[in-house]
């Protein structure tokens, strides 16, 4: 699919790696550039699983002659991932200005902590440092008061896919104006696109602002969320919240040998406790509801399901030997490399690129990076659709289709708004045969047609993938689906909790030794999202190159095995070791965690090198258990100024009120941080805005989640029906 691009990584981080192993998985060959020695990481999981398929070249940057040989291989390429701040690329020539002038067709994407055009962008890339700089510690359910660390490496595993995607979007926009360019992003605005489903402020409405959390009360959460006979748990989500426990076998059993009340949670708790898991989800399973076992991080690799998707993939590692490894969650019908293994070091390098240069056009830039883009999104809630409102927030021409009592996710207002921005909305019931004619036209007009429906009733309106090519055999059809479609849960339904649950990753915040929290906020939901843009932009992108409309697919259990990458299965059938949560929440050692101080603020400290590690023991004392109470004495403004004299990454925690302090903030707003727009119910609605930075190419954002239907007329209009006929299919019901 993107076998015509030539890319270039340099970068030890979690996000540059995810990203560049997505591009390669997607066909694109990716050089790997290593310092002396290679990358530290060697031999662990996570370097296998990120650095599959690539090349590795040898190259000392510090040297004039590394950097000539770098210079070498960029004259061919089509684009530079790196993880440098501005000033460590401009070290090292890589800054866009110099890159510009050099390799005007050169695309440039720089991973940093905080957004490029930030003043604290040269601050370290941390994910912890990152939160506590944004807030998102404030978001996270624990079980004490303050700020708590959560294990999921959120603002990684976002900007990873940002990161991708913008790449895509940029060579998009090259193949009409020959010129690459900028399209930064970081794990700040990772953090940010995972926000919006709890951080909004709307002027009037129905929720106008969210309340705000007392830091002093404990903010655990388990909602629907039970432990069962033996000591297992589940997760159920029943969104509606009309399920009646009480029409369950199994509860028919546990009333008619105790008395529970069912009409309270504390009472609804202690029937779980009473009959095995497998006994609940037998039962919720066949009442079609959405249920599956919390399991520890890294057991999903082994679900039947995922091996049945191929969402776990069988690798010969040169290091670590015969493995089944997390596979990207990309399903799609082009014919792209699997199984490839991580290279030895320097294998392949000396190699010239094996792509040829794709063509590229010599037209006027456009005004947005998606400008002229056109997309169909007929998905509800948030996995998928928030794809979609990505592409529109950089320009694309994103038609909303619901149905006429609108997309069912609405009562949920923070989350229809983080799904729905910069999207028109055309209210259609295509229940009736009567809309197919609308329908048809539809997905003429359409470049990329996306939904996230269940495939049986995707069919029954004329949406399974037959229907919608037999109207436009070319489009570039993507999907989102809950299990997958080629085990046999395709027609399951699923939600973010559940996912959460499966991936282990309700077990791996809470904590060591504490029961599961659900996860807040929805990460699987976002990262499937997200995951759907980047099918999105490789097929867009190959099929203006001059390829085909392909068919995409991915799916929130390929999205929770893709998140494993920590952790591989060996040659003796075992889990690798990670890493885990401390069960105070804090952090994961000494010297990476946060620490409270004097003044009853927080601060986070990630002192990975034996170095920094040394410093920081020279500020808080020679032993590491004194560390809490060595910081507890000091002032947090003293405590910053010493780590920082000392090069020990630090940062403060930007804690109590975090969503409002973010966007009352004049900084963030005037770095576009901030979306502001007018909305029909919810008057001024704010929201973290640009997830990316473009450089010389502005992210405009132009239209809240629009009203049910808001923009009908307006639409039918364009695709060629007259107002006449317009308004026969109002009276008919058609369309709202």
């Amino acid at each position: 699919m993107l076998g015509d691009l030539s890319i270039v990584e340099i970068g030890e981080g979690m996000a540059v790696q995810v990203a560049g192993l997505m591009l390669s998985e997607l066909g694109a060959d990716v050089l790997k550039v290593e310092r002396p020695g290679g990358d530290p990481a060697r031999g662990t999981a996570p370097f296998a699983n990120w650095n599959r398929g690539k090349r590795s070249l040898v190259l000392d940057l510090d040297t004039a002659d590394g950097r000539a040989a770098l210079t070498e291989r960029l004259a061919d390429a089509d684009v530079i991932l790196h993880q440098f701040t501005p000033k460590q690329a401009q070290a090292f020539g890589l800054d866009d200005a110099t890159l510009a002038k050099a390799f005007p067709r050169l695309v440039t994407c720089g991973i940093t902590g905080s957004p490029h055009n930030h003043p604290d962008v040269e601050r370290g890339a941390d994910d912890l440092l990152v939160a506590a700089r944004v807030g998102a510690l404030y978001e996270n359910d624990g079980h004490r008061p303050g700020p708590i660390v959560y294990r999921y490496r959120q603002g990684s595993w976002a900007a990873a896919h940002l990161a991708a995607s913008a790449i895509l979007a940029r060579l998009v926009m090259r193949l009409q104006s020959g010129h690459g360019g900028a399209a930064h992003t970081s794990l700040f605005q990772g953090f940010l696109s995972t926000l919006p489903l709890v951080w909004a402020r709307n002027s009037e409405g129905p929720m106008p602002n969210p309340p705000t959390y007392a830091p002093d009360v404990p903010r655990a959460m388990a909602q629907q969320l039970f432990q069962c006979h033996g000591g297992d748990w589940l997760q159920i989500m029943d969104p509606t919240r009309q399920f009646d426990y009480a029409t369950m076998p199994t509860m028919w059993d546990v009333m008619a040998e105790a008395d529970v009340d069912l009409e309270t949670p504390e009472g609804i708790e202690s029937a779980f406790r009473l009959r095995p898991r497998d006994s609940w989800i037998a039962d919720m399973r066949a009442a079609d509801i959405a249920v599956e076992p919390a399991y520890p991080m890294g057991e999903v690799l082994r679900h039947p399901e995922v091996e049945a998707n191929n969402y776990v993939i069988d690798v010969d590692d040169p290091h670590l030997g015969r493995t089944r490894q997390p596979n990207v969650p990309f399903h799609t019908d082009a014919d792209l490399p699997r199984g490839r293994p991580a290279p030895r070091l320097g294998e392949g390098g000396e190699a010239g690129w094996t792509a040829q240069p794709p063509s590229i056009g010599h037209s006027t830039a456009p005004d947005e990076i998606l400008e002229g883009v056109r997309v169909l999104d007929l998905g509800m809630f948030l996995a998928g659709p928030m794809g979609p409102s990505m592409m529109g927030d950089m320009g694309a021409n994103v038609i909303k289709v619901e149905a006429l009592t609108g997309d069912r996710i609405r009562f949920m207002h923070r989350y229809y708004q983080a799904a729905a921005r910069s999207k028109r909305s055309l209210a259609l019931d295509l229940t009736k045969p009567e809309a197919q004619p609308i329908l048809e036209r539809l997905i003429q007009w359409a470049e990329v047609v996306h939904h996230n429906m269940r495939f049986k009733g995707a069919a029954k309106l004329g949406l399974s993938e037959e229907g919608i090519r037999k109207y436009n055999p070319d489009v570039a059809f993507n999907y989102v689906s809950a299990y997958g479609q080629r085990g046999s849960r395709g027609n399951w339904p699923g939600y973010d909790s559940i996912f959460n649950a499966i991936a282990g990753w309700e077990f791996e915040n809470a904590g060591e030794g504490n029961k599961p929290v659900f996860n807040r906020p929805g990460t699987m939901d976002v990262t499937s999202a997200q995951s759907g843009l980047v099918e999105i932009m490789a097929s867009l992108y190959a099929k203006r190159a001059g390829g085909r409309g392909h068919t995409t697919q991915s799916s929130l259990l390929g999205v929770a095995a893709f998140t494993q990458g920590e952790r591989l299965i060996g040659p003796d059938g075992k889990l690798t070791e990670t890493y885990h949560l401390t069960s105070d929440q804090t952090g994961f050692s000494p010297y990476h965690r946060i620490f409270e101080c004097a003044d009853g603020k927080w601060i986070a400290v990630a002192a990975h090198k034996p170095t920094q590690q040394a410093a920081l023991r020279d500020i808080l004392g020679p032993d590491e258990s004194s560390f809490v109470a060595a910081a507890k004495a000091r002032s947090t403004a003293d405590l910053l100024a010493a780590l920082e004299a000392a090069g020990v990454p630090s940062d403060a925690v930007n804690f109590e009120d975090a969503m409002h302090r973010f966007f009352d903030d004049p900084q963030n707003r005037e770095l576009n941080l901030v979306s502001l727009l007018p909305q029909p119910l919810y008057g001024i609605v704010e929201q973290p805005g640009a997830f990316w930075y473009f450089g010389d190419v502005p992210v405009v954002f132009k239209r809240c989640a629009p009203a049910v239907g808001e923009h009908s007329d307006e639409i039918l209009g364009e695709i060629g029906f007259s107002g006449e006929e317009i308004a026969a299919f109002r009276d008919a019901g058609i369309v709202g």
